[in-house]
């Protein structure tokens, strides 16, 4: 498997491109949006162009390890190379796109090795300048940072799909047609149909069948999901240092903006901070900025742990003080921010409609214990049971959550039994 890089004005126009260059067999690992256009990340099968190659240019698979699994291939893809053999090629590809993979928007002569983007494949220690003389180090540590991440995703994703594949397996004939009585088949295509994990089908299952109506299921469902999932009120005592963390394009600092915008008509516009701590991303300041002033707060910027302690003991009399972290390199963010800021509350923002692999990613981190999960995105249309069997399992309590992504729009108290019955009232239902 390969990573490829798709840039485009919108959503459509990239995954043409992705079926232009290729094919049907391309695996999309994720969507983002980046300087306002559309990146999407597609896993590339390269089985049949190693092939040819082999045939062709034997030359460029002599000496290479043989990798033994996928993790380790990708692995090797992401280490920092030798430098590249053309360096012309090189610096026309970092001239057109400092930022990215490579150059991965034309057709790849496979007689000839691609060339490899310096800020990826250089040693970060020796990347020190780039266009126009500015420094791109920092830029490098990111993408690299994210790169990893990106594949960290890739091969959670890939484990969970073999666990689900391998209960499948165990479980003979999950369609539930033979297994629950006729008038209930419609709730359990409905199930099927908006990608219930099995571990929770199961759970529904054995509750189907305890029940005479489609109505007493569903009500003892959402009893059994809601009960599960632990909740804290947070918004009617929201006080003292908060730190708010999630992956990149999960609706963080748009979660913070909105919390810091309800403290405030509480408290005062000037009992409220809102500190953007270590965001390097282009942009970031300024969305903060604007998404301060929004709310109607004064907004920081800080860059280190040691200038954010002065800045927290010089807002020490305000009532509440928010910290929006990076979506790079979280648990190494919050660690750090743990052990200069112990009092500090700790909220995690997922996506609604984020996968079991991107939940349990910052759920299961090491050493972190998160005081509670704030939603984004919970719209109509999403079904959130990923998350749902997440939490589950879990036990982190939920506090916030957002629909619409809006900053006018504010967040609403949520629980295990109002997630539950959000995800149950959207079910398609179809009685034949």
């Amino acid at each position: 498997m390969e990573l490829q890089r798709i840039l485009a004005s919108d959503t459509r126009t990239a995954m043409d491109k992705v079926f232009s260059l290729y094919g049907e067999d391309a695996m999309v690992v994720a969507n983002n949006k980046v300087k306002g256009q559309t990146e999407i990340i597609v896993a590339i099968d390269l089985v049949r162009q190693v092939t040819v190659a082999m045939t062709k240019t034997p030359a460029l698979v002599q000496g290479l390890p043989v990798e033994k699994d996928f993790g380790s291939f990708i692995e090797s893809h992401l280490s920092p190379a030798d430098e590249p053999d053309d360096h012309a090629e090189t610096t026309a590809v970092a001239q057109s796109s400092p930022l990215a993979f490579g150059s991965l928007f034309e057709p790849r002569d496979l007689n000839k090795a691609p060339p490899l983007d310096p800020l990826v494949a250089t040693p970060l220690d020796q990347v020190e300048t780039s266009l126009d003389g500015e420094n791109y180090k920092g830029a490098a540590e990111r993408e690299f940072l994210k790169a990893r991440e990106i594949v960290d995703l890739v091969k959670r994703e890939l484990e969970i799909m073999r666990g689900e594949f391998k209960l499948a397996q165990q479980r003979e004939s999950w369609s539930g047609a033979l297994s629950v009585p006729e008038e209930m088949r419609p709730l359990i295509e409905a199930f099927n149909e908006t990608g219930m994990p099995m571990g929770l089908r199961s759970l529904a299952v054995e509750i189907i069948n305890q029940n005479n109506s489609m109505l007493d299921a569903l009500t003892q469902i959402c009893e059994e999901i809601g009960s599960s999932i632990p909740a804290i009120n947070l918004l009617d005592n929201l006080a003292g240092l908060h730190i708010i963390a999630g992956s990149s394009g999960a609706g963080k600092t748009l979660m913070a903006g909105r919390i810091a915008k309800q403290a405030a008509a509480n408290y005062g516009d000037n009992e409220v901070a809102l500190i953007s701590f270590n965001d390097l991303r282009i942009g970031a300041w300024t969305q903060t900025q604007i998404i301060g002033a929004q709310a109607g707060v004064e907004t920081f910027r800080v860059n280190s742990v040691e200038t954010l302690l002065q800045l927290i003991d010089e807002l020490s009399t305000r009532k509440l003080t928010i910290i929006d972290t990076s979506g790079v390199d979280v648990e190494k963010q919050i660690m750090a921010l743990i052990k200069a800021m112990p009092q500090a509350k700790k909220h995690l923002v997922l996506a609604a409609d984020a996968s079991e692999a991107s939940a349990k990613r910052h759920l299961h981190a090491s050493g972190i214990e998160w005081d509670s999960v704030m939603l984004s995105r919970l719209e109509a249309r999403v079904h959130p049971w990923s998350i749902i069997h997440t939490l589950m399992a879990n036990k982190t309590p939920v506090s916030v959550a957002a629909i619409n992504p809006n900053i006018t729009e504010p967040a609403i108290p949520l629980t295990g039994n109002n997630l539950a019955q959000q995800a149950l009232s959207q079910l398609p239902i179809h009685f034949v």
